[in-house]
């Protein structure tokens, strides 16, 4: 059984990573700062504890650096909004809301540093 190919080794998927995950991040940040407040019903989480499934397994499966830590990075922030849905306290939801932004703040610079090397790779050829 050979290995599974790198996710981000692939520069359109590691585009639309890259892009999903800065889109993200930008959010988390802007509704730390508007002080947004997020409530996440039941079938959300479950939803959410599926994407972390699959975050998980690729990241588990993966050799790909890069694709360990951005998707490591986005099961986190998936866990985060789940830990989100539990009554906490304000001080312990503004440490939440920027431990989630971190996380998708990471996989996206991440994904991106993967994607500039692959076009300076491309280009050096």
């Amino acid at each position: 059984m050979s290995l599974p190919q790198a996710l981000l080794n692939n520069r359109t998927a590691c585009a639309l990573v890259s892009l999903f995950c800065l889109v993200e991040s930008v959010w988390s940040w802007a509704s730390i700062t508007r002080g947004v407040r997020h409530r996440e019903d039941l079938i959300n989480i479950f939803v959410f504890v599926f994407v972390i499934f699959i975050a998980v397994s690729i990241a588990y499966r993966s050799s790909f650096w890069a694709d360990r830590v951005v998707f490591g990075a986005v099961a986190g922030a998936f866990a985060l909004i789940v830990v989100r849905a539990v009554s906490l306290t304000p001080a312990a939801m503004f440490a939440v809301a920027v431990a989630h932004a971190f996380m998708w703040t990471i996989a996206g610079f991440v994904s991106l540093i993967v994607l500039a090397r692959g076009f300076r790779v491309s280009t050096q050829k």
